[in-house]
């Protein structure tokens, strides 16, 4: 049986939910004792789960509720591994006194300490105060100013899980298309064209997925369609991945090259345009490149640079120092410069003018844990400048091969370490081992060798949905 119960009143009194109660104990109060955390990346995913049994409130405000692991997302691009066994929500990081809240932040107010806010879903602003503030935006995808590089129609950035699911579809989408009975040669070769901009991390192990999934899978499964497949990648500087050691440069691209990759080096792209021939059946696009070539392409992948995001361009530089590459300026403590003890600035939209460091993953998962320590009261503000310890670089270049760099590993200026560059399955071995122990999850750490295991034994999944 229920009951109910009607209460009539010639004026009802303005009734405060229990649901809106909840929100005023995120968003509303003095802000006093209370950590405001910019960012779902590598450095706010990391200080948000360092501060669980923190006694401060922690806010967490990001357009992204979940944690994205970056070095493992070109192999979700096709089909190695599944998108969510590489993405943490930032919940299930929140202690007690945490809450995160999905929007977009737009403007600091450092006179009264508030942070204005927008919902991505309605648009409605709000605001925040705050005591301590840590501002790890992260950065975009820079297309240095070229208009006609924008996402969509075969186009498509790699820095966020969206963007893998997408290319992951074009991908299938492409040969299922050039399959279709009556598609011509030309356009089969348009289709089943694949156009990497970029010789970073990212752009190269996209590539050796790439190989490796025409190599093991479509052999298998579009047999007739693998000699129309091409492979070009484009960088703008002399050598792929600059950041390592020659020796490892040369070695990957020789593999590249045996693989009848198209490897164009001192060449970069102009712009994108749409053209069409009378043989062809679907919409086409090729890339224009600075010899003048024209590149027509089925699938193009721009991974070629970072700038800050619009968060961080915005914001005020009287007020918040900036570099040249606009990045917010901090000093050796991480502390932003005229916020001293107030606000701080992590990961890849800040950078330290003294020592700079390199836009990495595991530079700003050791941001986050210094300064961890600091707003959890173990150490003091000025106790100890921040100091990165280089772990090396290493990469997986495809057919079970890798390359790892640990000629700069160590403090920078320390020389006592020694560590040899290491290339094959001893280095495929180690990046896989360092980056399955990276995972904070143990469901993370199930799913992941279980991907592996699957693509290798049953072939990866080519299901569109």
């Amino acid at each position: 049986m229920f009951r109910r119960t009607i209460i009539a009143a010639t004026k009802s009194p303005t009734v405060v939910t229990t649901a809106q109660k909840g929100l005023d104990g995120i968003v509303g109060g003095s802000g006093h004792n209370r950590i405001i955390i910019l960012g779902t990346g590598w450095a706010g995913y990391n200080l948000t789960r360092l501060l669980q049994d923190c006694d401060k409130e922690v806010r967490v405000v990001s357009p992204s509720n979940h944690f994205l692991f970056t070095p493992l997302l070109p192999s979700t691009a096709v089909g190695t591994l599944e998108f969510r066994c590489i993405q943490e929500p930032i919940r299930n990081v929140l202690g007690e006194n945490g809450a995160f809240v999905q929007a977009k932040a737009q403007t600091i107010d450092t006179t009264n300490k508030t942070i204005e806010c927008e919902s991505i879903y309605n648009q409605e602003r709000f605001s925040i105060k705050y005591d301590k503030l840590v501002i790890a935006v992260g950065v975009k995808t820079n297309t240095f100013g070229i208009e006609s590089i924008k996402e969509g129609d075969g186009v498509y950035f790699l820095k966020q899980l969206y963007h893998a699911r997408s290319i992951r579809n074009n991908i299938i989408d492409s040969f299922e298309k050039a399959c279709v009975p009556g598609t011509t040669m030309e356009e089969r070769k348009r289709l089943l064209s694949f156009v990497v901009v970029g010789g970073g991390p990212t752009s190269c192990e996209f590539v050796a997925e790439l190989h490796d999934f025409v190599t093991n899978d479509i052999q298998r499964l579009f047999k007739d369609m693998v000699p129309y497949v091409s492979v070009t990648l484009i960088e703008a500087g002399t050598a792929l991945l600059s950041s390592f050691d020659k020796q490892l440069q040369n070695y990957t691209q020789s593999l590249f090259e045996k693989r009848n990759i198209n490897v164009q080096l001192g060449c970069s792209v102009t712009g994108i345009e749409d053209y069409q021939e009378e043989t062809f059946r679907f919409p086409a696009k090729r890339a224009v490149l600075s010899d003048g070539t024209k590149l027509p392409f089925g699938t193009f992948i721009w991974s070629a640079g970072l700038s800050p995001v619009k968060f961080t361009q915005n914001l005020d530089v009287d007020i918040f120092p900036k570099a040249p590459n606009g990045r917010v300026i901090v000093d050796e403590f991480l502390r932003v410069k005229g916020h001293e003890g107030s606000v701080w600035a992590l990961g890849d939209a800040a950078v330290c003018e003294s020592d700079p460091q390199p836009q990495l993953a595991q530079v700003a998962r050791q941001q986050a844990i210094y300064l961890s320590k600091i707003l959890k009261g173990e150490q003091e503000i000025d106790e100890q400048k921040f100091s990165f310890f280089n772990l090396g670089s290493m990469a997986s270049v495809g057919d079970m091969k890798g390359i790892y760099d640990g000629s700069s590993i160590g403090y920078k200026g320390d020389k006592e370490i020694s560590v040899p560059k290491i290339s094959g399955f001893l280095a495929l071995l180690m990046w896989r081992f360092a980056y399955w122990g990276g995972q904070t999850s143990t469901q993370n750490k199930l799913l992941i060798p279980m991907h592996w295991f699957k693509s290798m034994v049953f072939g990866r999944d080519i299901s569109r949905f």
